[in-house]
């Protein structure tokens, strides 16, 4: 009898052991996929990031192009009897006239191949013996498609400086809220010309104002 005791006792307690050793089976397998799936869930949350990023980040780009200035409608004002002088209408195009203007060239597919319209306002002082031209400059650069539509407009601010020969523009511009919404700023840069030296006359000649201008900066 007490032979059949112990023989039960032990089959309980091998029993017991077995449950015991698949219930620490089953919970280590629960800890690991547990674990698998808290992976994926932040590999997936990673790659959303990643994706985002890729998204918002910016691009760079490139743009040149030749303007001309619509010399019979420009409007300046003398600011008194100095040599203070503030143009209150000037507008620039890059439509081909002859040897001047031309489309944009860019690595910008928006603006590759499109045309500009640029109004200025200018504050400035002429040396009306050597020619020296110094000031501030505003600008509204548009940019217009080949139906005629402005596509987008940048606001420009800098300075100008140099003569009629050939003043140094640098201005900082950024994007005006546009239907693309597309954020973009950068730099444009440009010498602008008004006049060329005569060596047989020895004068200045006045020429059709025009420059070539570069416009820079980042975009997305």
């Amino acid at each position: 009898m007490k032979i059949n005791h112990v023989k039960k006792v032990l089959l309980v307690a091998v029993v017991l052991g077995v449950l015991v050793s698949f219930a620490g089976c089953d919970l280590a397998m629960g800890d690991a996929i547990t674990e698998e799936g808290a992976s994926r869930s932040m590999n997936v949350a990673n790659d959303d990031e990643v994706s985002v990023k890729q998204s918002n980040k910016q691009k760079t780009f490139t743009a040149t192009v030749n303007l001309y200035q619509d010399y019979e409608h420009v409007v300046t004002l003398d600011m008194g009897n100095s040599n203070h002088h503030k143009t209150v209408e000037e507008t620039l195009y890059s439509y081909q006239y002859g040897p001047f203007g031309g489309p944009i060239q860019s690595d910008w597919d928006l603006l590759d191949g499109k045309n500009v319209v640029m109004s200025n306002g200018t504050n400035y002082n002429l040396d009306p013996v050597t020619g020296e031209i110094a000031g501030s400059n505003h600008s509204e650069i548009s940019i217009v498609d080949e139906n005629g539509e402005v596509i987008l407009t940048f606001d420009a601010n800098g300075v100008l400086s140099g003569s009629l020969l050939g003043a140094d523009i640098t201005m900082n511009w950024v994007a005006k809220q546009n239907d693309l919404k597309i954020k973009a700023r950068g730099k444009v840069t440009g010498t602008f010309v008004w006049a060329v030296f005569n060596y047989e006359t020895m004068a200045l000649e006045y020429i059709l104002p025009n420059g070539t201008f570069t416009l820079t900066g980042t975009y997305n």
